[in-house]
């Protein structure tokens, strides 16, 4: 039973909001869920076995039924939670939002409004700020730091602010990432064809975007107007610590591996996705070295090799073979050194 009359709910929305370590922040997220005009037929808050409480943080909105909360028996990481969430919703539109960031009063009304004028669309995707969660501090807006990604879809307008997605999806997304969850409002009946992968703790949001649109055929929309923020903060994924961009990166090179054996793949996104592979395996030698791992900078360096060259990374590639040549020496040392101490 939706926890909202009938008449205050434009259509059955149903909100997804995966929570871990978020009690300090979650209920701000619901709040602005709350506050959408209209808003939605429900929310639910899946609960990925966080040591924190957080049915302690919304113990008032659970009460008051405006909140379902659900709780993993272990973590299991956000794509497990976005699935269990959706599996879980009564409305034939779904929206996300991550714990720690929040949503413009308007940000599933705009959204509906493209669902409800153009039925062919599956997946609104909507602009959102950046802001330092701490000092509040402006970083842009999601699509402006990702403009020469976005410019390479080939689109048609719907309206001023909105135009739908003809083709180029998989290399422009390739070559940057503008996809964020909670930016986007999607009909249900997209998760009958695309689920989110539960094997991956990082990247899982670009993976589901492709997925839906080269095997599934969903049809997105990119709406040019933030209606929402998005938090950065030393927990988040796009914080600036090595360690996070060596997951991600690790993770980059396992999917697109996976990718290029997907059928009718065309000519121009197999080479934007093998570019994506080479610069991850470079990323991924240049963590390696600056560890002193040796193996592991020589095998990431030869399987870039294996898929450049001729993709516009040669010199970049050339380079980073000549530093392996020059710091291998040392980087033995160092592991010896390491071992006699020991």
């Amino acid at each position: 039973m939706s926890p909202f009359p009938p008449e205050l709910a434009c259509q059955r929305v149903s909100v997804v909001i995966p929570a871990y370590r978020a009690a300090a922040f979650v209920g701000r997220a619901v709040d602005s869920v709350l506050a959408q005009q209209p808003p939605p037929a429900e929310v639910i808050v899946v609960d990925d076995a966080s040591p924190d409480d957080i049915h302690a943080a919304l113990a008032q909105h659970i009460l008051a039924g405006r909140v379902r909360l659900l709780r993993l028996p272990h973590n299991q990481g956000v794509a497990a939670a976005r699935n269990a969430g959706v599996r879980a919703v009564d409305g034939d539109v779904v929206a996300f939002l991550d714990a720690d960031d929040v949503w413009l009063p308007e940000h599933l009304s705009r959204a509906l409004s493209v669902l409800d004028a153009h039925p062919e669309v599956d997946v609104v995707l909507q602009d959102f700020d950046i802001v330092d969660l701490h000092t509040q501090q402006h970083h842009g807006s999601w699509f402006a730091l990702r403009h020469e990604a976005l410019a390479r879809l080939r689109t048609t307008a719907l309206d001023p602010l909105t135009r739908r997605v003809e083709g180029g999806f998989v290399g422009a997304l390739m070559s940057g990432c503008f996809v964020h969850m909670q930016a986007t409002v999607v009909r249900r009946a997209v998760f009958e064809r695309t689920m989110f992968d539960e094997r991956l703790r990082c990247s899982e949001d670009v993976d589901w975007a492709l997925r839906s649109v080269h095997l599934g055929g969903a049809t997105w929309a990119v709406r040019a107007q933030a209606s929402g923020v998005y938090h950065r903060h030393a927990q988040s994924l796009t914080a600036d610590l090595t360690q996070n961009h060596e997951r991600i990166e690790r993770t980059g090179l396992m999917l697109f591996a996976e990718y290029l054996n997907w059928p009718r793949l065309g000519a121009s996104d197999r080479v934007q996705i093998r570019r994506a592979l080479v610069r991850a395996c470079l990323d991924l030698g240049y963590f390696a070295r600056s560890q002193h791992r040796v193996a592991d900078a020589w095998r990431f360096w030869a399987i870039g090799l294996r898929h450049g060259l001729h993709h516009g990374l040669g010199l970049r590639q050339a380079r980073e073979g000549a530093k392996l040549l020059l710091s291998t020496p040392w980087m033995l040392f160092q592991r010896l050194s390491r071992r006699r101490q020991r």
